[in-house]
């Protein structure tokens, strides 16, 4: 592109700042993550008979309209673009619902099986999605936006990021040592792209036990900034223990079935945990105490099916239509929405007037309210800092002048920090 064609464009030129930085007000975001257990592929054994994805669309629909997940991740949809268009349109945009989209659809390993994932947008943008690995399935990453109407503007640098995986299954060396090598490539991805602050790993890791090498890479990873946690600090021998029960994912039912895995309920595949950002919300998103719930699981299911004894913990409805959906439970949990600069919530102040010039190459920001130390950073659509400077103001008025001559064309956020005041945050387009 033509660097003379760049342009800025600022949704405004002249911002008053203290329009901008309203506390932002306090929100709850639910994230949700499914294995819809071969939804729209057919095989052998998982047939249009005892699979039929016309009847599972409406046992989706059932448990959607249930738990309205804003963010809705799902492992073992069938490897084709559509299905991701029919759950759309059959499960999530109904019952009067707009406000669902869906990301890319990925395959590159050519699998029967992929990822998905559906979200609000009416409280979220999707703003970049990265295939992370793909040892034997892809594991994806989604970077998205909180972009709730009613956020005070210029609070609203919240991104959020989900890796979503189905890992090999199987408890063989062999299959232990394939979900390292994703969970590797996974880790090694990241950390080289800096993807850090509200992190969220999800989907069906397919693992008996906490201690199993991955799981470890995961939650002793060498940097902690990238390091995950179990929100429910469950640690331990997962499979066929008692004491995990309330934890346990799969599998919804005892007895002979052609497609779906029985035996009871006795493993804990299916899992979100997160980064240490989340969990002390010190990057906007803050883990909320409890929330995190296996749907369908009231801890008396151990070796049992979902159905026997009776369950209630969630309406009849529910409970039917996931013992019929899959052979797994859905995990959801609760994220609160705090003050992105809650570091300075305490501070009443901020810069007088910030005026924004494009001039072609680069764009000016005049300060010309007060002098002292101030930092400026630009941040990438995934959150990644792509430029940052440190500066004194020692005159007003202060240009302060940024080449983007080597940014490429995308979603950018600037914010301006100086020492004692609110930081000022503006999103810009570089087109």
């Amino acid at each position: 592109m033509n660097i003379l064609r760049k342009k800025i464009l600022f949704s405004a030129i002249f911002l008053i700042v203290s329009r901008m930085l309203v506390a932002a007000p306090t929100d709850t975001i639910s994230v949700m993550v499914y294995n819809l257990l071969f939804y729209g592929h057919y095989t052998s054994f998982c047939t249009p008979v005892n699979n039929n994805v016309d009847d599972k669309d409406g046992y989706l629909k059932t448990i959607i309209d249930h738990t309205l997940p804003d963010i809705f991740a799902v492992n073992e949809m069938g490897p084709n673009a559509a299905l991701a268009q029919r759950i759309l349109n059959n499960v999530m945009n109904t019952n009067g619902r707009t406000h669902y989209a869906h990301a890319t659809f990925t395959n590159t390993t050519g699998s029967n099986l992929v990822n998905m994932l559906f979200y609000n947008t009416n409280r979220f943008q999707l703003y970049d999605e990265a295939v992370v690995a793909n040892v034997l399935r892809d594991i994806n990453l989604y970077s998205l936006y909180y972009d709730d109407p009613g956020l005070a503007l210029g609070a609203d640098t919240l991104f959020i990021h989900i890796l979503v995986a189905h890992l090999k299954a199987g408890s063989s060396a062999s299959d232990q040592q394939t979900r390292m090598q994703e969970v590797s490539s996974m880790m090694g991805y990241i950390e080289q792209k800096e993807i850090r602050g509200n992190v969220l790993f999800m989907g069906d890791f397919n693992m008996n036990s906490s201690f199993e090498q991955a799981y470890q890479l995961l939650t002793w990873h060498p940097n902690e900034e990238i390091r995950f946690y179990d929100p429910v600090g469950q640690s331990g021998v997962w499979w066929n223990n008692p004491d995990m029960a309330p934890w346990h994912t799969q599998s919804t039912r005892v007895g002979s079935h052609d497609c779906f895995v029985t035996g009871g309920m006795d493993d804990r595949y299916d899992q979100i945990i997160v980064t240490q950002s989340i969990m002390e919300g010190t990057r906007g998103l803050h883990y909320v105490t409890d929330s995190y719930k296996t749907i369908g699981q009231d801890g008396q299911r151990f070796n049992q099916s979902l159905i026997t004894p009776p369950n209630h913990s969630e309406p009849p409805d529910v409970i039917s239509a996931l013992f019929n959906m899959s052979d797994h439970l859905p995990v959801k949990l609760s994220l609160a929405v705090t003050d992105f600069v809650s570091s300075v919530a305490g501070l009443d102040n901020t810069p007088g007037f910030v005026t924004v010039n494009i001039p072609g190459e680069k764009f000016e920001i005049i300060l010309d309210d007060k002098t002292g130390p101030a930092k400026l950073e630009v941040f990438d659509a995934r959150g990644v800092v792509v430029d940052r400077m440190e500066l004194n103001i020692d005159t007003l008025p202060y240009p302060i002048s940024v080449n983007i001559s080597f940014l490429q064309p995308g979603t950018y956020l600037v914010r301006i920090s100086l020492e004692g005041m609110k930081p000022v945050v503006q999103r810009l387009i570089v087109l």
